[in-house]
């Protein structure tokens, strides 16, 4: 089996998600560290793959992707046998996608906020003051189904969890720490022996 080339920038950009996905399912990959201060994704050869010079793209020998949420997407349904998304026809498919898109949708949307560049501490306040009040919005939708299993899915592990915690640890105060549900379940996640090999909860390095 060729390697799928995973173009990323850090083990914790979001090619985290791709890389633990793969883990996960066996599946073979290449990491190729892109330098953003020397140009790299600026390239013609890069912008070929990738029109807006962004990470992550993967290319699963001539099938290039980017956005992280369509790479595993992609990936789940390519290789059906590691069992890491329901069948098109299972009753829990509708599950998958739903929370497969709320963690980069409503999720990290508003986790993104946190991380937007403001000039005054006063922009800063109310960003943040919007940022918790979202996260109590968005527990309403999380604690109700963990707290009856041990994954978003009641069938068990699967890439929708994968994206889920990827994205999590970025509102851990709001979210993660104060609810113990939620913390038991990345907890569980992170010491998955995938999740440790790809290095998805280690501080970033760039290459």
């Amino acid at each position: 089996m060729n390697p799928v080339d995973i173009y990323c920038m850090a083990n914790q950009d979001r090619s985290d998600r791709v890389r633990w996905l793969l883990e996960e399912m066996g599946v073979p990959y290449k990491d190729h560290y892109l330098k953003k201060k020397l140009g790299d994704m600026n390239t013609l050869e890069y912008r070929s793959l990738n029109p807006m010079g962004r990470v992550p793209t993967i290319n699963d020998n001539g099938t290039v992707i980017f956005e992280s949420g369509a790479i595993c997407l992609y990936l789940a349904d390519r290789f059906p046998e590691a069992k890491m998304a329901p069948e098109i026809n299972s009753p829990e498919r509708a599950d998958y996608l739903q929370w497969m898109v709320w963690s980069v949708g409503s999720l990290e949307c508003v986790i993104a906020r946190m991380f937007t560049h403001v000039s005054t501490p006063e922009e800063t306040a109310v960003t943040h003051k919007f940022v918790k009040e979202q996260c109590e919005v968005l527990k309403l939708a999380l604690i109700p189904v963990l707290a009856r299993q041990e994954y978003i899915l009641k069938s068990g592990f699967s890439a929708a969890d994968i994206m889920l915690a990827a994205v999590l640890p970025g509102a851990w105060d709001y979210i993660v720490e104060p609810n113990p549900v939620i913390k038991a379940y990345m907890e569980r996640l992170m010491n998955r022996p995938a999740a440790i090999k790809a290095k998805v909860f280690e501080m970033p390095v760039m290459a």
